[in-house]
């Protein structure tokens, strides 16, 4: 990327800098391009990836009895119960937040 492109892209997205506000930001677009080619890289490799991240999407496994934390039970026992008492309106296990728009 050159500043030519920088001033392109900051025209597309309606920001109105000016050159020394481009030339200052540009070094931090350069290292932000940078990381997304690292990422780009890493998605195509193999070796890092050899299955696909969704790729376990259908499967689950079997949870230990170590994995919940004990305060943390289903709805309606412990610290979850006395965290809902406390809402305001409810619907079932969920708190209603009211729209402010």
């Amino acid at each position: 990327m050159n500043i030519e492109d920088l001033k392109e892209t900051a025209a597309l997205a309606h920001l109105n800098l000016d050159e020394a506000e481009l030339e200052s930001a540009f070094p931090a677009f350069e290292q932000m391009l940078g990381f997304f080619a690292a990422m780009q890289a890493a998605d195509k490799d193999e070796a890092a990836f050899p299955v696909p991240i969704g790729g376990n999407a259908g499967q689950s496994r079997p949870a230990e009895s170590g994995f919940f934390r004990p305060d943390a039970g289903s709805a309606g026992t412990g610290q979850v119960s006395g965290l809902l008492d406390n809402a305001g309106e409810r619907d079932g296990g969920f708190v209603v937040v009211p729209n402010v728009l």
